[in-house]
């Protein structure tokens, strides 16, 4: 006589559930991975500013418009150096660099993502 065992395994039911599920989480992330990767670029460039030989002792117009041609050479555009980037001295030969932005990204219909960055390199 043969015993009928318990069946194991999924179901269609859950295998298309998981299936949405990570279809929704895919495209999430193909919706937030931009604005990742162009503040990588932002925060890389203001760092590559601030490192350079004698960035401390230039003035903050100096500092902007190095800023604004890195920002031209990776294209990014939707931080404009000159209103958004703020720098302070901290001392004789050397200031800070600050960025605080945030970026508003639609996701389905009125469902909207909001990230906030924050860049903040001395300059010696």
């Amino acid at each position: 006589m043969r015993k009928i065992g318990r069946q194991e395994g999924m179901t269609m039911w859950s295998m298309v559930s998981l299936a949405l599920i990570g279809i929704f989480f895919l495209l999430l992330s193909f919706k937030l991975i931009p604005p990742y990767v162009n503040d990588f670029k932002i925060g890389s460039a203001i760092e590559r500013v601030a490192i350079k030989a004698g960035a401390g002792s230039k003035s903050a117009a100096e500092l902007l418009a190095s800023l604004e041609k890195m920002f031209d050479v990776n294209y990014i555009s939707n931080i404009n150096p000159r209103q958004d980037i703020e720098i302070q001295p901290l001392g004789e030969n050397a200031k800070l660099i600050k960025l605080e932005y945030e970026v508003v990204i639609p996701l389905s219909g009125n469902l909207s993502a909001l990230i906030y960055f924050e860049h903040e390199h001395e300059a010696h």
